[in-house]
């Protein structure tokens, strides 16, 4: 993803999880979990302890013939946790997140 800064490290199933378990049938849906690598949060000049912070979980679910996609994981710097370059380092993983989610869809998008 973007640049090779970002990288899915992990897939959960969750449609077959929730069939296994429950013996209920759900449209498919699956959490991908992103990671950045520690120098991303390095190269911005936050604490590389930051990527601690990370994965964040994106959720992809089928809703009839669309398909959706949501960040799941928001910015702790709402609550002060993080200092400034660490908070500015997320909120740029969580953007290049999107960006890399849009590029996706418009190839799907140009594709068909």
């Amino acid at each position: 993803m973007t640049g090779g800064n970002l990288k899915i490290t992990g897939e959960l199933d969750m449609s077959r999880r929730i069939r296994q378990r429950l013996l209920i049938s759900t449209a498919p849906c699956r959490v991908l979990f992103v990671n950045a690598r520690a120098s991303v949060f390095e190269n911005r000049g936050a604490d590389p302890y930051a990527a601690a912070l990370t994965p964040l979980h994106i959720v992809v679910s089928a809703r009839g013939s669309q398909t959706e996609i949501h960040l799941l994981r928001a910015s702790p710097a709402d609550n002060g946790a993080l200092d400034q370059p660490a908070a500015a380092a997320f909120q740029r993983l969580q953007t290049e997140t999107a960006q890399a989610i849009e590029k996706i869809g418009m190839r799907s998008t140009l594709g068909a």
